[in-house]
């Protein structure tokens, strides 16, 4: 898994993670993400893959809501559950950024109670591209990462409460895409389209993890 060289300093930052003998940045304690030692409380089935927010207000919990074999990690480490594959979210703001590099330092340093870390998935902030610098460091944050999903911006998201959202499950044909000439369907009648390809693709990659 890659890891931050511990030659590689944060100037915006006040406080710089620790470095171990191994070369490991290791975030402080309370930048950390705490792990759970008892299974997460979610309805129905239990998640086959976990979102983990870096921060309050990430999109953890609307993607959960959105993708079916999803669950809420409720900001810890879901350590002592059957499934323990976990995707941070984060949004792309800087502190979203710098929330998620600190859980991605604490997984590369083994400090996670033994979950797997899946990769990264980064929730717009606002609607266009980054801001350079912004996506630079975005870039840096994601090199941590075994992999990286990046979550479109969806305008009608906003507007609904998570409980009406559609839900995306496996079983089902993943929803096209919006025409040329048409708009695309609100997100209470069909998941956005990229939306669901994502979830599949973590999906998949979650199950490769539990058959390793």
């Amino acid at each position: 898994m890659a890891a931050q060289p511990a030659e590689h300093r944060d100037y915006h930052r006040d406080d710089e993670p620790s470095v171990t003998p191994a070369g490991l940045r290791i975030p402080p304690l309370e930048r950390r993400a705490p792990i759970h030692d008892v299974p997460v409380a979610v309805p129905g089935r239990p998640p086959v893959m976990w979102l983990l927010a870096a921060h309050g207000r990430s999109g953890a919990g609307t993607l959960a809501q959105i993708w079916a074999p999803a669950g809420d990690a409720r900001r810890g480490w879901p350590a002592a559950d059957r499934h323990r594959n976990v995707v941070v979210v984060c949004r792309t703001d800087r502190a979203g950024l710098d929330a998620a590099h600190d859980l991605l330092l604490q997984s590369a340093a083994g400090l996670t109670g033994g979950c797997t870390l899946l990769g990264l998935a980064l929730v717009p902030d606002a609607p266009g591209p980054l801001p350079k610098t912004l996506s630079r460091w975005a870039t840096v944050v994601a090199a941590a990462a075994p992999a990286v999903w990046r979550i479109p911006y969806v305008e009608d998201l906003r507007i609904h409460r998570q409980r009406e959202l559609a839900i995306w499950t496996p079983t089902e044909p993943d929803p096209p895409p919006p025409g040329r000439m048409r708009s695309p369907a609100p997100s209470t009648t069909t998941p956005h389209p990229d939306i669901a390809v994502i979830g599949r693709e973590i999906f998949t990659a979650a199950r490769i993890a539990a058959g390793r």
